[in-house]
């Protein structure tokens, strides 16, 4: 039995972090450090967590921030260039030229376009790029926020060529490619609420009902492509190629439907639209080559060793910890596609000190406050983390419920996500939770180890990691609480919808996947 006292105390800071954000509208750095302080205090007074761990947990946090902060502040360097170099601009005006209605433009690329991306890079790359496209085509900033965080969530699992899908099966042992049918299933409900979710973002209900002709039949199609690929077990090129068929399939009805004609000639400024894009196709370019040339020997890490709370919680040995590969982390490859763009920029006669000198203040000033903020909210996470906090929420949710459980596990991968800011993570933090209450309640390990992975998919979204990145992509640094308004409620809905499917599938279906009943 886990005491009811310890539960309500683990669930204190996030409960801290999320009225701070989205009662008390407080900036994210505020409610982050509020809930760092908070769970460093009730971590050390009441988990046992004493001044070596603690130690040891805030240092994993300022690593794992490092990890991530290297992504922002290449990411916002790379769009500050683009920006300052005026392709940002070429490239908005050559979509206008093949897509000419708005609608359109925002749901191709708020939600197939960034889950194109993120089944080759992920880690915040959709982000770093739609968001700034959407913004420079007239679309609201909080609207291409929330549209690109939602859109491309259901991608996550099976995107950055399938690392969090490899996460579930390693932490959980089972069979790849057939946990790989289990998350299909849940992922087919996350894309279709998701490219609806998006329409009603642009324009309310009115726009869920003219965005049907195209998320339905794009769904059924990337559904098939989705576990035709599975079925070859090609398990790197999931999310890719899935995302790739529907946005492929939505073009095409779009021509067959609105019939815009044969496009004119495509807009050069000082860049040819081939030129504008080269930053973007050498991101492409590079995090494929990088990955089939398996150089991730090469790489930076942290090693922690292994330590015991007072209450007697096991902390694992850290070997190699928030792993920096020098040619797989995406700060380095976006750095070198800045390079690539630089050099083009300067064989194209449009070289400017003075506007390098500009993108270099104008990162400086976007990334400070987004550095503390995220430094406390990463440091708050492996704090709950080591400490027993976040394990000990889980076990009482999981007593309390019983049976019903299903209809709320969900919720952890989201929790995972949100916590972590990383589908994987969550996949290390709960996804062994979850196939042993499956074993517990005698249904199917796989399908509750695919529901966690792709919950935790959707959760991304939410993870503070993410939504800085957007604020910083879309100039919105400072209203954090506003973006989690947005995006929390699309969030819960299909949690309901995927804890509803979950139950019918265990208990009433009863589905047998990889012979686990």
């Amino acid at each position: 039995m886990i005491c009811l006292m310890h539960t309500l105390l683990s669930f204190l800071p996030l409960l801290i972090l999320l009225s701070c954000l989205l009662i008390f509208k407080m900036t994210a750095g505020k409610s982050g450090a509020l809930a760092v302080l908070s769970s460093i205090i009730i971590a050390y007074s009441f988990f046992g967590l004493n001044i070596p761990g603690l130690t040891i947990a805030m240092s994993k946090g300022m690593s794992l921030a490092l990890y991530v902060l290297l992504i922002i502040w290449s990411a916002v360097f790379l769009y500050h260039l683009v920006y300052e170099f005026e392709a940002i601009d070429v490239i908005n005006k050559n979509i206008l030229i093949f897509i000419k209605d708005p609608f359109t433009q925002f749901l191709l690329l708020a939600w197939l376009f960034s889950s194109v991306l993120q089944g080759i890079a992920g880690f915040g790359v959709p982000v770093i790029i739609v968001v700034p496209i959407l913004i420079h085509l007239g679309f609201d900033k909080l609207s291409s926020v929330s549209a690109v965080l939602l859109g491309h969530s259901w991608s996550v699992s099976f995107g950055s060529m399938g690392s969090s899908f490899f996460t579930i099966s390693l932490v959980t042992n089972l069979n790849q490619q057939s946990i790989g049918y289990a998350m299909g299933i849940f992922d087919a409900l996350a894309m279709i609420m998701m490219g609806l979710t998006v329409c009603y973002i642009y324009g309310g209900w009115k726009y869920v009902k003219r965005g049907l002709p195209y998320v339905i039949p794009t769904s059924l199609v990337m559904i098939a492509v989705m576990f035709t690929v599975l079925y070859f077990n090609l398990v790197s090129l999931v999310g890719l190629l899935t995302a790739l068929s529907g946005l492929l399939t939505m073009f095409l009805i779009y021509t067959i439907k609105e019939k815009p004609g044969k496009p004119e000639a495509l807009y050069a400024g000082k860049l040819t639209l081939g030129k504008a894009l080269i930053p973007y196709t050498t991101i492409i370019v590079l995090s494929l080559l990088f990955q089939v040339l398996k150089l991730g020997k090469y790489s930076i890490s942290f090693k922690y060793p292994a330590f015991i709370t007072d209450l007697g919680h096991v902390v694992a040995q850290e070997a190699a910890y928030s792993r920096i590969k020098i040619f797989g982390h995406p700060a380095p490859i976006i750095i070198m596609s800045a390079i690539v763009g630089m050099l083009v920029y300067k064989q194209s006669g449009i070289w400017d000190t003075k506007k390098i000198k500009n993108v270099i203040k104008r990162t400086i000033d976007k990334n400070i406050g987004t550095t503390i903020t995220l430094v406390f909210l990463i440091t708050m996470a492996l704090v709950m983390m080591d400490s027993g906090m976040t394990n000990t929420l889980a076990l009482k949710v999981s007593e309390l419920t019983g049976n019903l459980y299903p209809l709320f596990a969900p919720l952890f991968g989201i929790l995972g996500s949100f916590i972590t800011g990383s589908n994987t993570n969550s996949n290390v933090i709960f996804g062994k939770f979850q196939m042993s209450v499956a074993t517990a309640l005698g249904v199917n390990s796989y399908v509750m180890s695919g529901l966690q992975s792709i919950s935790g998919s959707i959760g991304v979204s939410l993870g503070p990691t993410t939504i800085l990145m957007a604020a910083s992509a879309s100039g919105l640094t400072g209203h954090e609480s506003e973006i989690y308004k947005r995006v929390i409620k699309p969030v819960l809905l299909t949690a309901l919808l995927m804890g509803i499917l979950n139950y019918l599938l265990l208990f009433v279906l009863k589905i047998d996947i990889g012979g686990m009943l």
